[in-house]
């Protein structure tokens, strides 16, 4: 099996590159330590696994190993970092993990950008790293197929034993457990897990200064947006009053078709059921009014060629724009960056039909960020599950996340982790994340007890209101992120979405830019959804979903 997973990957390299070759690269990239009980288990499977320490199941005795281990780790370089350095053993954490465990981190380190093509790379080659970042979400056919396959470790019977501090953690909350194993009960990969959830970081904001200088009250409705944005072209002379992340942030999150409950992805309807937003009725009620405010020169020109999470820079401070989608760290930079000195932008839920209306689909909650999966391959395996362990108990946690006490923290009178000057004040003149990212674990770092609240040091008041007024929404109907497909489901369902998703960002693009004729056209476009499978979609979806409601309930 694993020979002929390696020929299909070399396969589809091949393609990848000569399409590359022939059109280009166009990718685009789409964050208080708490002490865990620790467990034990009886577990024996320990025939293959190197010898390392001997301390019991739960404590940890530092260093993990009697003699130096290397362990090679295949991740994605991180934006802020690289800017500083490219070598991840500059980083003070990793540095400071191997001086306590005695093992060293060499690193494989790609583009993010390209990240997919070196993971297919590598699993073509069959040279496999002992660590591989995110390897859970890069396996097309799913992690129990990469189980079997024969690329990851399954960790299912081992990690009692070896991860007892991740253990107790990842079994303490549903989510947890679910996002950690597959329906059939496995591991395949280590999680990192929020200590706290994380609310809705991406959403819309609007000027402020302008709906004040125009008389304007805070727009809820549609009509109230289309008052507004028309304002500020006429008024304020704005080119892009809206900029649309089409097929981004807008498409994912449903940040301006979220008051009509639909989004560009699967989600559930009214009655509970799995759906296929651009399949759904309100979709075609989205793009007749996005195709009317664009006819009337409220969307921004560019948007077909708009997928990133967060808005152009310059089209915001250069004043082109007075509505538009961005993380919630984003803000203060606009405003800095404006020669406008009275910038003032605010957080606002995306637009409902009438005055009143519930809003079901927001930026979901979030309890983890990413994974790092073991390689079937790795002759240290035993080795390489303490290590990650280690970062999931009160110690390497606080390590993680806000380093090394009297040089990167110190704990306030209430005995929590504060920041030193060494983060927030940076003698090199660094910004707060690429501090971050230099001294501590990274954002996309390695799987841990992440405090994603760390952030919240650099970033204003101003800008932590949005959770507050995105959170007014709740995400009730998009789909948990927790409900995962079979390899065959899997396999069967990106084989239809490929036409699926093909058809919808290139008919939706037209309807809204007047080229397809919304009333005449529409027939056909659900015709051709359904030519492409969508129904079968659902109901491989629909399938998935039942079987995560049934492991709620168990």
């Amino acid at each position: 099996m694993k020979n002929a997973k390696k020929l299909v990957a070399m396969l589809l390299v091949l393609a990848m590159v000569l399409s590359l070759g022939a059109c280009g690269n166009n990718a685009s990239n789409g964050s208080s330590a708490s002490s865990q009980t620790s467990t034990t288990s009886d577990s024996d499977d320990s025939s293959t696994a190197e010898e390392g320490n001997t301390a019991e199941p739960g404590e940890f005795k530092l260093p993990i190993v009697d003699e130096p281990v290397t362990l090679t780790y295949f991740n994605a370089d991180d934006t802020n970092a690289a800017i500083i350095t490219n070598d991840w053993n500059d980083n003070e954490f990793y540095q400071e993990m191997e001086r306590r465990t005695g093992v060293h981190l060499e690193f494989e380190t790609v583009s993010s950008a390209d990240y997919q093509t070196n993971f297919n790379l590598m699993i073509a080659s069959g040279k496999l790293a002992d660590l591989i970042y995110v390897g859970a979400s890069y396996y097309a056919e799913g992690v129990d197929a990469a189980i079997d396959d024969g690329y990851f470790l399954d960790l299912t019977d081992k990690v009692e034993e070896y991860m007892p501090n991740y253990n107790a953690i990842r079994t303490s909350d549903i989510q947890y457990e679910l996002l950690s194993t597959t329906d059939s009960g496995r591991l395949g990969a280590v999680y990192e897990l929020r200590q706290s959830k994380q609310g809705p970081w991406l959403g819309l904001w609007i000027r402020q200064d302008w709906l004040d200088d125009l008389g304007l009250d805070t727009p809820v409705t549609f009509d109230d947006y289309h008052e507004a944005l028309t304002a500020f072209k006429e008024e304020k002379g704005a080119t892009a009053p809206l900029i649309l992340n089409f097929s981004g942030s807008d498409g994912e999150f449903g940040t301006m078709s979220g008051g009509l409950n639909v989004l560009n992805s699967w989600q559930l309807d009214e009655t509970g059921k799995v759906n296929f937003g651009p399949y759904m009725d309100a979709w075609k009620e989205y793009v007749t009014i996005m195709h009317q405010w664009f006819e009337e020169g409220l969307i921004d020109p560019d948007f077909r060629a708009t997928d990133e999470r967060t808005a152009d820079m310059a089209k915001v401070v250069t004043g082109a724009s007075g509505l538009f989608a961005a993380l919630y760290t984003m803000p203060s930079v606009y405003e800095a960056s404006s020669d406008d000195p009275n910038m003032n932008l605010a957080p606002v839920n995306p637009p409902v039909k009438n005055e009143g209306d519930e809003i079901h689909i927001r930026l979901r909650d979030s309890y983890t960020s990413g994974n790092t999966a073991i390689s079937a391959d790795c002759e240290n395996w035993e080795v390489a599950m303490r290590w990650l362990d280690y970062l999931y108990t009160e110690e390497g946690a606080l390590l993680a996340n806000y380093g090394v006490e009297g040089d990167t923290f110190e704990f306030d009178e209430n005995g929590d982790p504060v920041f030193t000057d060494k983060i927030l004040k940076n003698e090199n003149g660094w910004t707060m994340t690429q501090t971050v990212a230099s001294y501590l674990c990274p954002s996309a770092g390695i799987a841990n007890w992440s405090d994603w609240t760390r952030e919240l040091a650099g970033v204003s008041e101003k800008d932590q209101a949005c959770y507050d007024v995105w959170g007014q929404a709740d995400d009730a109907w998009r789909l948990p992120s927790s409900v995962s497909l079979t390899q065959d489901e899997s396999t069967e369902r990106a084989a239809l979405y490929a036409d699926i998703s093909t058809t919808v960002k290139e008919q939706t693009a037209q309807f809204i830019s007047g080229a397809l004729d919304i009333e005449s056209n529409w027939d056909a476009y659900i015709a051709s959804l359904e030519s492409s499978g969508i129904e079968r979609a659902i109901e491989i979806t629909q399938a998935a979903y039942d079987r995560y409601l049934g492991r709620v309930q168990e």
